[in-house]
């Protein structure tokens, strides 16, 4: 069983499409697979399962970790638009209020950590959707994982999202005594015409070779079509023509899986 963080600092970096891709890859190769939406936004809880903040799912991540509740996660959980899949929904606003809550309490690190120890044995891998941001919900969520996935854009400012992100888990190995391995970098939104998309992407397999971190999979493209199954919650493998570039890409997530898988 493996726990994967998908995380990355910068906003907007698709890690939604990434979480989504992988948890569909995993749901057509048999594996028993279960996404935790750690995101305020919750845009895998809306893509996957339809809830959203006007009609919220009955339990959230947030009544897991709110100390009040201290619901167990696996009353949390529901299947998504594909029943192999199963979700658990981000909560919303309602999460915000339990991380800055976490922070008065002692032991708020090890929060995702025990509440997903019940349900471990269940799930072949477990996908944690980070937010862009460290607050204690995002640390709690790293020092759960056994390995980090990081999605980025091929654009310049790309290496400082990885920085922060960098920093962020030495502050895990210092406070915390948590060392996480990152299983490598995913590559989304590449334009294939553009000449510095492809520079960015030399200077990222440069900048993860110095620390031994991996490109993993081929970079995603640029396409309005991906969006689009994703914010309907459907795999690359259910496009309704099967075109050539969908099946392709489920290969990648695919291939992807297997690698960050333990």
């Amino acid at each position: 069983m493996t726990i994967t963080a998908i995380a990355n600092l910068k906003g907007g970096v698709g890690k939604t499409v990434v979480a989504g891709g992988l948890a569909h890859a995993a749901a057509a190769t048999g594996r028993t697979v279960l996404l935790v939406d750690a995101d305020m936004q919750g845009n895998s809880t809306k893509h996957l399962t339809g809830y959203t903040t006007a009609e919220p799912s009955p339990h959230s991540l947030a009544d897991v970790l709110d100390r009040q509740t201290d619901l167990p996660m696996r009353d949390a959980i529901v299947a998504a638009r594909r029943e192999e899949i199963h979700v658990v929904p981000s909560g919303f606003a309602e999460l915000q209020a339990v991380s800055d809550q976490l922070g008065t309490k002692p032991g708020g690190e090890m929060s995702f950590a025990r509440a997903l120890k019940p349900v471990s044995g269940d799930y072949e891998h477990i996908l944690i959707d980070c937010r862009p941001a460290i607050d204690l919900v995002s640390r709690s969520a790293l020092y759960a994982a056994d390995n980090l996935l990081i999605v980025v854009n091929p654009e310049h400012d790309a290496v400082d999202g990885l920085n922060s992100l960098q920093t962020a888990l030495e502050d895990l190995a210092e406070y915390m005594d948590k060392v996480l391995p990152i299983a490598g970098i995913v590559v989304n939104k590449l334009d294939g015409r553009r000449k510095d998309h492809a520079e960015v992407i030399d200077y990222l397999k440069e900048y993860g070779a110095a620390d031994g971190i991996a490109l993993l999979g081929d970079p995603i493209m640029h396409k309005g079509d991906i969006s689009k199954l994703t914010n309907v919650g459907m795999g690359f493998d259910e496009h309704p023509s099967n075109p050539v570039w969908s099946r392709n890409l489920h290969i990648n997530f695919i291939e992807i899986l297997e690698k960050v898988a333990l």
